[in-house]
């Protein structure tokens, strides 16, 4: 992992994310930043979540200049209604595009999203929760993850990689990033997110401070992704917590709720 960095780029005023172990050929990713869109507060200002209560006519503006800056049309923009499960499904040419416009044909109850056909891009939606970018180099399979604490302990990040070896890819050929998600300095949890991980993973994951018990979710989405066969030379973690940088990043708990969602973005180019 620590070879592997994250940069912020640009391209007509909207910024994102980009992964050193994903700058492949003919691959397109990325990971928004907040700003650099038109929606009011308290979803200011690139809030690419239609399910947040900001007006569609501003999502819509938006995920066109998103798409407008990483060269894509916005009709090919495939999405799922994200309920914090586990539900993986493969995307091709005849959903493309499902979720764009609206939640109503979004793929349902889905959480994650697979392809291996080019020019689909795939999105998942995030404020606090990670998104898990998934790339096979060799088979030319991408995926994208939405992992809150309840994905991540019901296997999410193995699941995927699971998922991508059923479809004939090689657990070492895979590259994996994790994004920016609420960090271990800020993610108090209760006894239910304690009580649904393994105790032998406590001490790694989990540290009280004055009585309250905080989660590194990232960590432990990593430790799942290494148990699966992803090398750990193809891994990559952000090191940013969504929550101390609300002024790149949306975050719900900070928030109180009410915000707007970033997006992670993937897609095979040929």
């Amino acid at each position: 992992m620590r070879k592997n960095k994250e940069t912020v780029l640009s391209s007509s005023g909207i910024y994102y994310l980009n992964f050193s172990n994903l700058q492949k050929d003919g691959l397109l990713h990325g990971f928004t930043l907040r700003a650099g869109g038109v929606s009011p507060p308290p979803y200011d200002s690139l809030n690419l979540g239609l399910h947040v209560g900001d007006r569609p006519e501003n999502v819509h503006r938006n995920r066109r200049l998103l798409a407008k800056s990483l060269g894509f049309a916005p009709e090919v923009i495939t999405s799922g209604c994200q309920v914090h499960g586990t539900v993986i499904r493969e995307v091709g040419a005849g959903q493309r595009g499902l979720g764009h416009a609206t939640m109503e044909d979004a793929l349902p109850e889905t959480d994650g999203l697979l392809t291996a056909e080019p020019g689909v891009v795939l999105a998942s939606y995030a404020a606090d929760c990670a998104v898990l970018f998934y790339f096979d180099p060799e088979q030319r399979w991408v995926g994208l993850a939405h992992a809150g604490w309840r994905g991540a302990v019901l296997g999410m990040g193995a699941l995927m990689v699971e998922s991508l070896v059923q479809r004939g890819c090689r657990r070492e050929d895979l590259c994996v990033a994790v994004s920016p998600a609420i960090g271990f300095c800020c993610y108090e949890v209760g006894e239910e997110v304690v009580a649904a991980v393994d105790s032998r993973l406590h001490r790694q994951v989990f540290r009280t401070e004055r009585g309250k018990v905080y989660f590194n979710l990232s960590h432990f989405l990593c430790l799942q992704l290494t148990d699966a066969g992803i090398s750990k030379n193809r891994l990559f973690k952000s090191c940013y917590c969504t929550s101390c940088r609300r002024d790149m990043f949306y975050s719900y708990r900070a928030a109180g709720g009410r915000t707007g969602r970033m997006a992670g973005v993937i897609a095979l180019l040929w």
